[in-house]
Order: C-alpha cells, then structure tokens, then sequence
C-alpha cells in the first residue's frame, strides 16, 4: 500500500450473470454453469484460490468463522461456492481521474478484484487510493463515482445538481485506458452498464443481449444504477470532535450520503442511529452504515480487505434475493410443462443459499459482528428473506398442485383404460381364445374376425371412454371430444345391427 495515504475507496458492483447456452432459458442453471471450464480463463483476470503468505493473509483469514471462508474464498479441490479474480495486470503508472464539482482528482488504483457465486450473482470490486485530497468535501466528490453505472435521471444536468459526476477516466495498464464524458443517447439505450465497468470486465461479459454469442457472459445490474461505497477515511479531528461532542454526526451524513439535494436527519430511540444512517463508535474509528454506503473515520488507515469482504458478503446475499425472486416472477408466467422444472431448479440453488451463503453472525470480533448485523439490517437482508421464503412456499405449493393434478390425470387414464378393457376380457373368457381358428393368422383380412373386434372390443371401450370423460362444459375442445365419440358409437352401433358381431 502507498504510503501517505488519506482514504480508500471501494467500489462495489453487484450484478447478475447468465452464462450462454442452448439448454432451456427458463431453467435456473448458474450453480452448474459456474463449473464450466471457461471460468478460468476469462481474458482480463486470474483465478486467485486461497493462500496464507503473508501476517495480512493469516489475519484476513482466521478474522471469520470457518462456514463463511468458504463463502469468501476459493480453496483448490473444495466445493464451488465462488470463484475469486484478480485483475492481471495492473502497472505502476495506472490511474483513476474523477471530474465532479467542476474539480479534478487524480488517484491510483490499488486493486481490482472480481467474484463470482453459483447463485448468479457477480460482485466487481475496484480500490481507489488517495494520497493528494483531505477535505470532506473531496471525499464526498470522490464517493460519486459509485453513482455512475448509468445516469440517475436525464438531463444530465439535472442528474449533476445531486452529485453525478462529470467525467472518468480510467487507465489500468498501458493497452486497457477508458475515458467516459456520458455523452451518448441513454434514451436509446437505457439503464446500460458504463463502458467503464465493461471495458474492466473484458471478454466475454457483455451487458447487451444483441452481442450474445456462444460462451458470452450476460449481466445486469442489480441494485440499479448506484454502486456500494466503502470509504476508508484517515481524519483523527473528527473522530476527537464526535467523541468531545464539538463534531455532530450530521457533519459525517453531509458527505456520505452522495448527494448533495438530501439529507435524513432525524433523532430517533435507537441509541447510534440517526434517521436512516447507523452509528457505531470504538476509541480510534467512527462508523456511519446507510443503506450504499460504509464510512469508516479513523485516526489511523485500517485493513481495508476485511471490509472489502464482509461487505461483499452482504451485497451478495442481498442481490441473490433480489435475483431469486425475480426469477420466481418470471417463471411463474411460463406454461405448466416448463413450471415445475424451473420451481424445482430455483429451489435447489436457494436451498443452497441457505445453508452456505446466508449467516446470522461472521465473526468473533464484536466491532465486525456489529457492522455486518448493521448493515443487514439497512440492507433488509432479514425483510427480504422472508419475502422470498413465502413466495418460494407460495409457487412451490403450485407446482406441487400441478404435478398432483398431472398425477392425477394419468391415474384416470389407467383407471379409463382398465375399466374399458373388462368387456373385452369377459368375452374373450366366455368363448374361449380359440373362436376363431384359421382366421385368427389373418385377421385383419377376415370380416368375422373385424366385426367381433367391432363388437366386443371397439363399442365397448368406446362407451367406456365415452361415459368417464363425458363434459358437459362447452368449450370448443369438449364439444369436439364429445362429437366425435358419439360419431363413433353411433358408426359401431350401426355396423353391428347391418352386419352383426361376426359370430
């Protein structure tokens, strides 16, 4: 890490992901997908699998409970939860410049990191470093580039008026530079991921269903156009101020919620919270938790890793529920054949989440265990669960009436075809399955032998099937089945009165 450093910056982005196949499109494939060897070779990124090399590594590590490092990491021959990337190359005279406020900030990337979970979900992590900006008003102007996924609202100027930013410009190495003045028609093509989180991504993401091809990657955005903000902020006056009660924490809100139109200040009985921003405060840090936002003020510069992933932890629980259920929304408009496929594939991957992704508690360490419950609560991770938890009982009952009735259904065939068949086998018994002798070898060149079938084989399991599936509801196709039953009855009835049985 760079020394000198005034505060990091990490920005947060959740998506979802759909790997291109030919298989069925309404099946909720990504936990098997997510095993496909293309995984590890994705143009931009690394797969980087779990190592203890260093004291940060061994810290970062044994920092949360054993269930959920299998959540964070990826362990060589361990069961696939996520795939961890880091970006490959990252030079030494890479770049991060925001315009924002008619001001210009030049920074440096740190890292840029990349998971992908089996439940669809994508978290893009980028780590800005400032060495040059110490006022509060910088901080905030560099926290509005997690707004830039796509503009707010149009005009632009009027996106600006509540901290849009102006420009980006963006250099990782010296073959990957991207610049962004968001000049392009958005009501052409609305809520478009930035070619700036594109350009990092690399082959073979793509945010547009028109570039699809074999072996693409689809995404979306999730949480719509606004990153997640960790802000790691070196100022040791305002963590003396909010202890001696000279600094307020309006003060903190002021450059934390990204916008400079609104501010939520508002006393409340919850001891720490304040309007819809938490506050916990240790003897060195202060923190404020809103619901895009973790602001940390320090006296001096923290890990920023072990709230990189706890974060991230949280932001992927609350995109897998946004996902999940949007995919109960969408499969519960496809016919009964397809539903009760799909429910039981979005079943089995929330099931899944339930037992590896989703955790009360992460850590031992209190101060960590209180920002996680936190920011669970501002996130509605709990609200959000139950919400899903009923519709996935609600379309799963469904399906299971479906498949009840189709059960159904065949049973009444069998029941139709045995009851129809007893006729039949009480006359073939009664003459014996000799009544026919030399005739039976050709039968079906034989007029006897047709019109015994007729007889006592056709009419009778006509009747049969005519009197267990009789409808009186007149709808077209019942009105069709009934006709031509009766026409065929009737022809049977005929037949055996002009010709009689063939005995």
């Amino acid at each position: 890490m760079k020394k000198n450093v005034i505060s990091e910056h990490v920005f947060l982005f959740p998506f979802t992901w759909k790997y291109s196949s030919e298989k069925n499109n309404y099946l909720f494939l990504q936990h098997m997908q997510i095993q496909n060897k293309e995984f590890e070779r994705l143009k931009n990124w690394k797969l980087n699998e779990a190592t203890i090399e260093e004291d940060k590594d061994y810290n970062e590590f044994v920092y949360f409970y054993k269930p959920v490092r299998a959540a964070l990491y990826t362990f060589q021959d361990a069961s696939l939860i996520v795939r961890n990337y880091c970006y490959k190359e990252i030079s030494s005279d890479n770049y991060f410049i925001i315009g924002a406020e008619g001001k210009e900030y030049s920074l440096s990337i740190c890292d840029i990191h990349l998971k992908i979970y089996k439940t669809g979900i994508g978290v893009l992590s980028l780590n800005i470093c400032n060495t040059a900006y110490q006022d509060t008003v910088d901080i905030q102007n560099i926290n509005s580039f997690s707004k830039c996924i796509y503009p707010p609202q149009l005009p632009l100027e009027k996106a600006r008026e509540e901290l849009f930013p102006d420009y980006i410009k963006i250099k990782t190495n010296e073959k990957q530079k991207t610049e962004e003045y968001f000049k392009k028609d958005y009501r052409t093509e609305p809520i478009t991921i930035t070619p700036l989180i594109m350009d990092i991504l690399g082959e073979p993401f793509t945010c547009r269903e028109s570039e699809l091809k074999a072996k693409s990657i689809f995404i979306e955005p999730i949480l719509g156009n606004q990153m997640f903000c960790l802000c790691l902020y070196k100022n040791a006056q305002i963590v003396e101020g909010i202890h001696s009660g000279t600094v307020y924490y309006d003060f903190i809100e002021s450059f934390m919620m990204i916008n400079k139109k609104i501010l939520y200040y508002e006393e409340d009985d919850n001891p720490g919270h304040v309007g819809s921003i938490y506050y916990l405060r240790s003897e060195n840090n202060v923190y404020g938790i809103s619901r895009f936002s973790l602001m940390c003020i320090s006296k001096q510069m923290l890990e920023s890793k072990l709230y990189d992933q706890l974060v991230s932890l949280v932001i992927m629980q609350r995109a897998t529920l946004l996902s999940l259920s949007t995919e109960i929304a969408r499969v519960s408009l496809l016919s009964k054949y397809d539903l009760v496929p799909a429910i039981e594939s979005i079943y089995e991957i929330y099931i899944q989440f339930i037992n590896q992704l989703y955790f009360k508690e992460v850590t031992e360490d209190i101060q960590g265990s209180q920002i996680y419950t936190k920011l669970s609560k501002q996130l509605k991770i709990e609200e959000e669960l139950k919400q899903l938890d009923f519709e996935i009982n609600e379309v799963h009952e469904y399906a299971t009436l479906i498949e009840q009735s189709q059960s159904k259904f065949k049973v009444q065939i069998l029941t139709i075809i045995g009851a129809a068949l007893v006729i039949p086998t009480f006359a073939t018994g009664f003459f014996g399955m000799n009544i026919f002798k030399e005739e039976i070898v050709k039968w079906w060149l034989n007029k006897d032998v047709a019109l015994w079938m007729n007889g006592y084989v056709f009419l009778p399991i006509l009747s049969m099937i005519t009197l267990c599936t009789w409808n009186r509801r007149k709808t077209r196709m019942n009105i069709i089945k009934n006709v031509i039953l009766v026409v065929f009855i009737f022809t049977s009835i005929i037949i055996i009165i002009k010709y009689g049985c063939g005995l």
